[in-house]
């Protein structure tokens, strides 16, 4: 297809608040659609809903339910010739499938006699249903999808999240000057998600056998509050969330040694990939689709074993920096030949291109 598409593209509002990783994706892939060549219009609820060729939702989320009920139900929007809806989830249920499923079937007879009770998954759902075509970044939510959500294989496309090939020229001296600090043990997110798991991570600071950096901003919960305790009492170098393109993240990942993610899923964890383009071992969990994007070229723990982190980072940090620069170049190559974001985006534009035929 040649035509110039006008791509609409509706992210959660919420994406502003946190600079994670389904903010680069959302940014990213709207960068890499525009170099190819089309136009980018981003959607907002609260005003008129544009002129399109297609809508590319990011998280099938409770902020775009009401918007895409209404596009459903609106007849110009919704006949034969609307606009055609592709969505990026960004899901992963952490609980077992079966429960969700069975709590998901009760609420839909519990709906017939109570109209408008919905829960999280259930709105999911509905969201899933209303996509042409869903694209997951890995086969594990796939198939989470296909099982929970009774979605066919064949509505689904796996898209890879990406990386920006940028970090593959990182340099530590801007990192090392500032803090005086050389191959360490970094973790870099949302430090405040549960999800992320860093609690486990600082608890076990003082048996690492290299200072901890933790890169991510804490809030004023009680689950912040104690990561700040376990910061205060084992002396972690702190450092607030640092936006996406400043020098000093990517000299962070180029000083450091070890990076870890020990998040209870991930899916992928662009971080990762990141750290990994700059020359950092990963120590990863093994929960969400991970072994998808780093085979056998990564360390994989159970994010609840604090002794298995333990010995998975020390075993890293004591490796031959010979010998772990093999294994971290062919990591790199295998990332840069399958997941740089013109590759990821090439790839969504040929899932848009699959709904005109």
């Amino acid at each position: 297809m040649s035509k110039v598409l006008r791509i609409g593209i509706l992210a959660p509002p919420s994406i502003s608040l946190v600079n994670g990783g389904v903010r680069t994706q959302v940014s990213q892939t709207a960068e890499v659609l525009q170099r190819l060549g089309h136009k980018v219009v981003w959607i907002q609820s609260n005003e008129p809903f544009p002129s399109i060729d297609i809508l590319h939702v990011f998280v099938a989320s409770s902020e775009h339910w009401g918007l895409l009920r209404q596009l459903n139900s609106t007849p110009q929007l919704s006949g034969k010739d609307r606009t055609p809806i592709v969505l990026s989830p960004v899901f992963f249920a952490s609980k077992h499938i079966q429960t969700t499923k069975f709590k998901l079937h009760t609420e839909s007879v519990v709906g017939k006699i109570f109209n408008g009770i919905s829960s999280e998954y259930a709105i999911k759902k509905q969201i899933c249903q209303l996509a042409d075509i869903i694209l997951p970044n890995t086969r594990a939510e796939e198939n989470q999808i296909n099982q929970l959500f009774d979605i066919p294989i064949d509505r689904m496309q796996v898209i890879p999240n990406g990386v920006e090939t940028r970090f593959m020229q990182a340099e530590s001296d801007e990192f090392e000057q500032r803090y005086g600090l050389k191959d360490f043990v970094l973790f870099v997110g949302q430090a405040s998600s549960t999800r992320k798991n860093i609690l486990r991570l600082l608890e076990i600071a003082p048996s690492l056998d290299a200072p901890l950096v933790v890169i991510g901003d804490l809030g004023k919960d009680a689950y912040s509050q104690k990561c700040l305790d376990s910061i205060k009492e084992h002396n972690v170098i702190h450092l607030p969330t640092l936006e996406h393109h400043s020098s000093l993240l990517a000299s962070a990942y180029a000083a450091a040694k070890v990076f870890v993610l020990p998040s209870l899923f991930e899916t992928p964890g662009i971080a990762a990939m990141e750290a990994a383009l700059s020359g950092c071992a990963i120590v990863i969990t093994q929960n969400g689709g991970t072994k998808e994007y780093f085979k056998d070229m990564a360390s994989y723990i159970n994010p609840i074993d604090t002794g298995e982190l333990r010995a998975s980072i020390n075993e890293l940090l004591s490796t031959d920096m010979e010998q772990l620069e093999v294994q971290n170049a062919q990591l790199r190559d295998h990332i840069i030949t399958h997941y740089s974001w013109v590759t990821v985006g090439s790839m969504s534009l040929a899932a848009y291109e699959s709904l005109f035929r």
